[in-house]
């Protein structure tokens, strides 16, 4: 957390202090619009009845040690804000450090948005922005920014220590979702947690966020400006919350040799020894260092894999039908990957791409439409960068003063590629060049510019997401880690793992037998794994050259679909529990329905065998105050099974019945509902 860089030690204790005021657009005090995308007209809210001068309180989800108190529409009361902050100005955000109170950024401006682009209805987002200049108040002292002069201490005259400067000099935000939730009452906030750095964010559910009325008048929501901080702002549109499971797809002119990886090109320029005889052996000679890799033979370079990429055996209906039946939800294919080859015809990549040259196809429009035929959604991943396109090389030699690349090949290639195929996410990658300045997501990638038109123009603008590998400090409707990112504990933000079947490789690497890939319990561990913590899989399969997907990666993606077909409402449209897993009872992960608020208990182990033969009990030792009105069901089986609040946990009697006769392998889900929301 950027707020504890330099500050906070692991005995020390942070509470922010935040209030809510002067919104606009706004009817009245507490009163919203935004627009309405299904119909002509504006929604209204009404918050009033949610304002508290003494304050609600929220814990941070991702730092126990940070807390927030929140009042709506309004300063908080002197009286209750905590010790060493009555000295200061009534302000809609305080830090408690140590005993002393800060006073945090300004949050001078405001706006407002749906929570959810496609929906004006499902309640309203309220931003306070600080804009890029701002103070910073001790309670006995000011801090101010000077522009051009820098941040100083205006009271003493000199400039600040450091640890002062990297924190006042960036600039902040606080985000409040007002869900509409009929049954919730006033409700108070949660789920508070920082990101990305200083944009603080936190949800309020409450019936008196939903909406009062509407009217005809138009009340568009601002556009988003060109800079992470405003394009932080931007709802995450709904659907991606709840489908949880995607497939992700490296296929490219990698696919030909399918050798090792999709990083094939780049081991052979660098001099990989193994990359490299195997090339001059196969293929004919690469000149890659000829004095240390001898070759006779004729030339053979990586562009001559063109014509070998023939997809000939390619079925997009095919591949959509079997993503469908792997209980996915979403696709992600390689639009491009860092070689450049284009899987679509680019005026950008002539003669380096799937219409001009290869198997003469537009591989990517061929499988969107045949994605949203079966009714899933279709996102697109796409290189930044081409490790050997010579304006890039170009860029990195001057040291990006004149960003050729971008502006002649990368934004009208994405902008061409979105206008065409209006897909649900654009999956950026490979946003570092050679020289640190290809690295830098705003002054070299420009990807404020090309992501603020995609949220306020294009066809996609109310259901787009983008990932968040857009360079350094990018932001991102989604927190994308690092390959196989397995955090093991809840990420109070929306993130996603990508994980692939075959365990070396993103593409399909023919090197590798059967034992190099992954078996379905595990992929469904690493999924529910993924969705207890509040993310996303994305599963990644990589498709041979003539088109096909080994039968290794069907057989486990037909797998997870058994399973998910006998247990899919414990993963889709879930949420977090408040405990995600049960150390002490073994492989035991929980999530909890959105609709209903059951509580989902998933085992991975079936209870050993007690005397007469029959499974001991599932003991859940995360549920320690059960009522007796809880009841309990396994998916896929008919019938209450008998549970009961111990000491030790809550105790689940398991069927008695032999394995072969259980609805599902791989793990098993018992349905708990009843337990104190």
């Amino acid at each position: 957390m950027s707020m504890l860089n330099g500050w906070c030690r692991p005995a020390c204790w942070l509470v922010i202090v935040l209030a809510w005021c002067n919104v606009s657009p706004a009817l009245s005090a507490c009163t919203f619009g935004v627009d309405n995308p299904a119909a002509a007209g504006c929604v209204h809210y009404d918050l009033s009845a949610l304002q508290n001068p003494k304050g609600y309180p929220a814990a941070d989800e991702d730092h126990a040690n940070v807390s927030y108190v929140l009042n709506v529409c309004g300063n908080l009361d002197a009286s209750s804000l905590p010790s060493g902050c009555a000295a200061l100005p009534a302000s809609p955000a305080y830090q408690l450090y140590f005993g002393d109170c800060y006073y945090l950024a300004q949050l001078n401006s405001s706006l407002v948005y749906p929570v959810d682009p496609s929906n004006a209805t499902a309640g309203v987002r309220v931003v306070y922005y600080n804009g890029a200049n701002h103070s910073y108040q001790h309670q006995d002292r000011e801090i101010m920014d000077y522009g051009s002069i820098g941040i100083g201490d205006s009271k003493q005259g000199k400039p600040l220590p450091k640890e002062l400067h990297d924190i006042v000099s960036n600039r902040r935000s606080l985000i409040m979702d007002f869900i509409c939730d009929p049954s919730a009452g006033v409700g108070q906030p949660e789920e508070a947690h920082e990101w990305p750095n200083y944009v603080y964010r936190a949800t309020w559910r409450s019936a008196h966020a939903c909406p009062v009325s509407t009217s005809t008048t138009a009340c568009p929501a601002p556009p988003f400006e060109a800079n992470w901080q405003s394009l932080s702002f931007r709802p995450r549109p709904s659907w991606f919350d709840d489908v949880k499971f995607g497939i992700f797809i490296h296929w490219g002119m990698f696919s030909v040799p399918s050798f090792r990886s999709e990083w094939y090109w780049r081991d052979l320029m660098d001099g990989n020894a193994e990359i490299v005889k195997f090339h001059n052996r196969v293929y004919g000679c690469s000149g890659v260092q000829p004095n240390k890799f001898p070759c006779t033979g004729e030339e053979f370079t990586y562009y001559d894999f063109a014509p070998m990429f023939n997809a000939e055996l390619y079925d997009p209906d095919a591949w959509a039908t079997l993503f469908k039946n792997s209980g996915a939800k979403y696709v992600v294919l390689t639009s491009k990957h860092h070689e450049g080859w284009c899987n679509f015809p680019s005026a950008q990549h002539w003669n380096w791409n799937s219409m001009d040259t290869g198997p003469h196809r537009d591989l990517v429009g061929e499988l969107t439409d045949s994605v949203r035929a079966a009714g899933l959604h279709m996102g697109l991943y796409h290189s930044m960068r081409e490790w050997y396109n010579p304006l890039f090389l170009e860029d990195n030699e001057n040291n990006c003063t004149d960003p050729k690349f971008v502006d002649q090949v990368l934004m009208p290639t994405l902008k061409d590629m979105t206008t065409r195929y209006k897909p649900e996410v654009i999956w950026a990658d490979g946003a570092s060049g050679d020289n640190p300045c290809s690295s830098d997501s705003v002054k070299y990638w420009k990807a404020p510019e090309f992501i603020s038109w995609l949220y306020n123009e294009s066809p996609v603008k109310d259901t787009v997401l983008v990932n968040s590998r857009w360079g350094s400090g990018s932001g991102g409707d989604y927190s994308t880690g690092p390959d196989r990112w397995t955090p093991g504990k809840k990420v109070a933000s929306k993130w996603e793992s990508c994980f692939t079947i075959q365990q070396g490789s993103w593409g399909f690497d023919r090197t590798e037998g059967i034992e190099s890939f992954y078996n379905a319990t595990g992929l469904i561990y690493q999924l529910v794994d993924t969705v207890s913590c509040n993310g996303n899989l994305l599963l990644n399969v990589g498709p041979t050259a003539d088109g096909r997907l080994v039968p290794a990666f069907e057989d486990r993606l037909l797998q997870m679909g058994d399973w998910l077909k006998v247990n899919g409402d414990a993963i889709y449209g879930t949420k977090p529990w408040i405990a995600q897993n049960d150390t002490v009872a073994g492989r035991i992960w929980y999530t909890q329905s959105k609709a209903t608020g059951d509580v989902y208990a998933i085992s991975f182990d079936w209870p050993k065998q007690v005397s007469g033969g029959k499974p001991g009990d599932l003991v859940l030792t995360q549920i320690k105050n059960a009522p007796s009105t809880v009841s309990v069901q396994m998916m896929g089986m008919s019938g209450k099974l008998t549970a009961s609040q111990a000491a030790d946990g809550f105790h689940i009697t398991v069927p008695d019945v032999d394995t072969i006769r259980l609805p599902c392998q791989h793990a098993w889900v018992f349905v708990i509902t009843g337990l104190p929301q």
